[in-house]
């Protein structure tokens, strides 16, 4: 009190003062916009971080809307998928009904017509699937990249090949069908004849979708054999077999026949029957018929009855041999009933025997080639690869018997194709889930860890005001005792 020129209590209150507004400033300030970080200067190490934190964030959660906008993607091409496979079930249905003999041409001319419109509808379903304005199954939609993380590289590539009916199908090789040399003189040469056609060397190399084996087929196999060589490693390859043998025979002349027919039995039955015209080989085929039991062998007019088709459905070789009463004529037809132009004459007493090599088709709903063995054989009379070609669900006619029977496995591979689309976009939607559910975990974490660091503690700064609050109004008071303190020097000057 004993100069007032130096007011330093005062001073020293006002400076506790201007310090506790500011404590209480940065608590409101806190408490308004509920961030502890407000500015760089109130923790520039947790600002770096927080920012780091925040770009996460909301990488996160943009990448979980792409990943549920996929989600979304996929499920609209599986409900065009599902649609897809329902249409193509139809179909086999129809081509499954179109084999039976109870159907009659105008019968299966009507199943024709519903195939052909459910093609269109594959097709339109194949064109106007869309999402977002993206066609889905044309065959546009293809290596399509979907962002699922916060960095470059963290995607989902997904692809849909074209679905349409001139794109579903099966991949197919159809091995060669012949009937062999002539100059056959009996039934044991017709038989060596076929044993020449394939030689012991004559495997196979099945390069397929899941791996390349090779085939093992013994001398002189039949289609029947080959097949089932096929068959056995269809489990690593992919791909499948069948076997037939079709021929057409026919004769020059009214008269009674006699020949020997085998089949699946390796013993040879005999055929004897009498025909009054070749316009009508009726008696024939009812003969050939009527051992079909021993041979498998089953016959059926030409439309002008003037031929016999005959059919050996497991693919066992057809041979006709030691033939007396006149002159026949034997083509081999391959599997969609296409004769092969090559008439072999059958004459009886000379040349009285000939024979039919069935036909092997290997079938996969994705691409292969095999390559033969050395020598004769089956597909190839050479070692070159043979690649398998594509039938479409477009060239499916049930309006033959045979046509109808031979849609089944096109109609199988384009099942298979579509399958394969759907357990991968399976796949990637149970991928798509798992990646959302993911990243929204790591989302909650990192603003679990941005909270902490750039949140305010709300119990923390209400004590900091309160304390602040408290603290200004003492220091208040404090100062206007400090001034009062100076009253007391003025008495002293009024005493003198």
């Amino acid at each position: 009190m004993s100069s007032i020129n130096s007011d330093y209590m005062s001073q020293m209150v006002l400076q506790s003062l201007n310090k506790t507004d500011a404590d209480m400033t940065t608590a409101m300030q806190r408490l308004s916009t509920g961030k502890r970080i407000n500015g760089a200067g109130d923790d520039a190490a947790g600002l770096s971080i927080a920012s780091k934190l925040q770009a996460q964030v909301n990488g996160l959660n943009a990448a979980m809307k792409n990943a549920s906008d996929a989600l979304a993607m996929v499920g609209t091409i599986e409900g065009a998928l599902e649609e897809g496979t329902d249409i193509l079930q139809r179909m086999r249905v129809l081509a499954v009904q179109a084999s039976s003999d109870t159907n009659t041409g105008t019968d299966r001319a009507y199943l024709q017509d519903e195939v052909n419109q459910l093609a269109t509808e594959l097709n339109r379903i194949s064109n106007n699937t869309e999402f977002n304005s993206q066609k889905l199954l044309d065959g546009t939609f293809t290596d399509k990249v979907i962002q699922i993380g916060t960095a470059g590289g963290q995607v989902i590539r997904l692809g849909v090949a074209s679905t349409d009916a001139g794109t579903l199908g099966t991949y197919q090789i159809n091995s060669t069908n012949e009937s062999i040399g002539t100059s056959l003189t009996s039934h044991a040469s017709a038989v060596s004849g076929l044993n020449a056609l394939v030689t012991a060397s004559a495997d196979y190399v099945v390069n397929g979708s899941f791996g390349t084996v090779t085939a093992t087929v013994d001398a002189g196999a039949d289609a029947r054999d080959v097949a089932s060589s096929f068959n056995i490693i269809s489990g690593t390859t992919g791909v499948i077999a069948s076997a037939v043998t079709r021929g057409r025979l026919s004769f020059n002349a009214a008269a009674t026949y006699t020949f020997t027919l085998q089949g699946k039995s390796t013993s040879a039955s005999t055929v004897t029957a009498t025909i009054t015209s070749t316009a009508d080989l009726t008696a024939i085929k009812d003969a050939i018929n009527a051992v079909s039991g021993s041979t498998g062998v089953t016959a059926a007019l030409t439309t002008d009855k003037a031929g016999i088709n005959m059919v050996q459905e497991e693919g066992y070789d057809l041979i006709i041999g030691d033939l007396s009463g006149g002159t026949a004529f034997l083509q081999s037809m391959d599997r969609d009933e296409t004769l092969d132009g090559n008439s072999r004459t059958i004459t009886s007493g000379s040349t009285d025997s000939n024979a039919l090599l069935g036909q092997v088709t290997l079938s996969s709903h994705q691409a292969f080639t095999v390559t033969p063995g050395v020598g004769t054989n089956h597909f190839s009379a050479n070692t070159n690869e043979v690649a398998s070609s594509l039938t479409t669900i477009a060239s499916v006619s049930l309006v033959t018997k045979t046509g109808a029977t031979n849609s089944l496995a096109v109609i199988d591979g384009a099942l298979a194709m579509i399958s394969e689309i759907r357990s991968s976009m399976g796949a990637a939607d149970n991928r798509l889930k798992s990646t959302v559910d993911n990243l929204s975990n790591i989302a909650v974490n990192a603003q679990a860890s941005l909270s902490k660091i750039e949140d305010a503690n709300f119990a923390q700064e209400t004590s900091n005001l309160t304390k602040a609050q408290i603290l200004q109004q003492a220091s208040t008071a404090m100062l206007a005792q400090a001034n009062k303190g100076k009253n007391g020097m003025l008495q002293l000057i009024q005493g003198l």
